[in-house]
């Protein structure tokens, strides 16, 4: 009898000490989860963890602590997280979604648009689905269905700034820019602050020709974030389209120092040096420029202008001969091989080229073709 009562004694102790066990392990989740609510997710992952010694097999934790990894830039533990989530739970939405997220962040942008999509499928009225399925076909460049999925998105919530923002730009980019206009202008209406919506209608007022409207939305996205080397980039080209030159390199100069990985960033730098007549730091970046792109035009054809301007006319013709070689159909290049021309041998050939020059409507080709050539 003595024997049996122990027995009882011990299981009755097992019992309640895994009651304490499991009660303990939910207030840690919970602490883990508060502590991700206020974006302390190294403490949150520090407790997530804990959590997760004392009972491995309880799936919600690899749920969140993808969550939390994602947040800390660990995308791949994140996806690895989410997905042993997803093999018990194969049809939760929001997993398939937060899953979706994480592909887009490793830049897996079909994978991504296909969990969206099944997201989508198990629950068709979240407009945030919609609206990242949008960005993710936005990111691939097809666009058709991108438009569908934002215009769905905004449907169900019109009041999401950022989805008003790409749909502006994804405007802008298929060349719609009448288009565009409207929905940057709701996205700023529902936040006059936003980063995205600010930049978009940005370029979307460069490439209406407005550089100074231009100029007067990149800087409220600088105030938001001021180190996104894109950002500097373009207001470095407006700048230059305002014929700002010290404005334009020091804006260069800034994206450069955040990022200095893009052909464009240097010849857009070379460009303002050039019009402010430090020739051989032009030379340097339009140099540059083609180690990291080998057939950018702009450089080559930037390097013409500067040795015209050093008054090196065989290196000038030479690289505007190149620059035509590349695309016959560049009227810049070809208005300015003729120029060179004219001034090297006086002849008819040089002519000839600012005549085509101006039947690819380059207006101050046809100009130089009425007062040069005389035709």
């Amino acid at each position: 009898m003595k024997r049996l009562n122990h027995g009882i004694f011990i299981l009755v102790v097992l019992f309640f000490s895994g009651i304490r066990y499991t009660y303990g392990q939910k207030e840690i989740f919970e602490q883990a989860k508060a502590a991700m609510d206020e974006a302390k997710y190294e403490e949150a992952l520090t407790l997530i963890d804990s959590s997760l010694a004392i009972l491995p097999s309880w799936e919600e934790h690899y749920f969140y602590r993808s969550l939390i990894l994602q947040k800390l830039n660990r995308y791949s533990e994140s996806l690895q997280d989410i997905n042993t989530f997803l093999t018990i739970h194969p049809e939760n939405a929001e997993a398939n979604h937060n899953k979706a997220t994480v592909l887009s962040d490793l830049r897996r942008y079909d994978e991504a648009l296909e969990f969206f999509e099944k997201a989508i499928t198990l629950k068709p009225n979240d407009e945030q689905y919609y609206g990242n399925a949008g960005i993710a076909a936005f990111d691939l460049q097809r666009f058709g269905l991108a438009e569908k999925y934002l215009k769905m998105s905004i449907a169900i919530n019109p009041e999401v700034a950022l989805i008003h923002s790409y749909l502006g730009l994804l405007y802008i980019l298929n060349q719609e820019l009448r288009k565009a206009r409207l929905p940057l202008d709701r996205a700023l209406n529902i936040d006059p602050n936003h980063y995205h919506a600010n930049f978009h209608r940005g370029l979307y007022f460069r490439l209406s020709g407005h550089p100074d409207s231009a100029i007067l939305d990149y800087q409220k996205a600088l105030t938001v974030k001021d180190h996104d080397y894109k950002l500097h980039s373009n207001i470095c080209i407006a700048y230059l389209d305002l014929k700002m030159y010290d404005k334009a390199l020091e804006s260069c100069n800034q994206s450069i120092a955040l990022n200095g990985s893009l052909a464009e960033q240097f010849v857009n730098r070379g460009v303002a040096q050039l019009n402010l007549e430090e020739y051989d730091e032009a030379l340097s970046d339009f140099n540059h420029a083609l180690t990291l792109d080998p057939n950018n035009i702009r450089a080559l054809l930037s390097k013409a202008k500067v040795y015209y301007k050093k008054d090196q006319l065989d290196l000038a013709i030479d690289a505007a001969h190149k620059a035509v070689t590349m695309n016959p159909n560049f009227a810049d290049a070809r208005h300015l091989y003729g120029i060179l021309l004219i001034k090297k041998t006086g002849g008819k050939k040089g002519c000839d080229h600012i005549k085509i020059a101006c039947e690819l409507h380059d207006q101050y080709a046809c100009e130089t073709l009425r007062n040069v050539c005389k035709k």
